[in-house]
């Protein structure tokens, strides 16, 4: 039996059948027929695209701490995004001194 090189672009078509409609093209092992799946399993809303989806542009949940990531009790004044503790532990490496 003679092989055919693959054509360019990694698919192969098999013809076992001589119908266009009933062909599957094979790439990497998994097969896809078409057409394509139905509408009605495409737009179905699960967990992946819901999951993170609500914008964050603006408010509490966009802002985090520039040194461990924490969202509570953010100091913004100076352009700062430290989270207060953080702030207290780097104050005097940035230049803060504290008043009598």
């Amino acid at each position: 039996m003679q092989q055919r090189s693959p054509p360019p672009g990694g698919a192969e078509q098999q013809t076992s059948t001589g119908s266009a409609a009933s062909q599957s093209f094979i790439c990497a092992g998994a097969s896809v027929s078409l057409p394509f799946r139905r509408s009605s399993e495409r737009d179905k809303m699960g967990h992946q695209q819901l999951y993170w989806s609500h914008p964050r542009k603006f408010g509490q949940g966009s802002r985090s701490c520039r040194v461990c990531s924490n969202r509570h009790g953010l100091i913004r004044k100076y352009g700062l995004n430290m989270c207060r503790q953080c702030f207290r532990q780097y104050a005097k490496d940035i230049g803060f001194v504290k008043l009598d």
